[in-house]
């Protein structure tokens, strides 16, 4: 069987700061308040990071763009 995951392997070629903003709140459950603390830098940009992550994600897995 085969492990082959399109939507982790868009996550795994994020930009690392990106990457690791999306896979703590989406695959750990963390808060953006948590990953903040992790990535030494305020909330606000870990939710722009996620959004932008989001925006990156949808075109590499071919989502319309608005």
């Amino acid at each position: 069987e085969s492990l082959h995951n399109p939507v982790l392997e868009a996550v795994l070629a994020l930009p690392a700061d990106y990457k690791t903003a999306v896979y703590m709140f989406y695959y750990e459950g963390y808060t953006t308040a948590e990953i903040a603390r992790y990535q030494c830098c305020r909330e606000a940009t870990v939710r722009s990071r996620l959004s932008r992550a989001r925006k990156m994600l949808k075109s590499m897995l071919g989502g319309e763009q608005r």
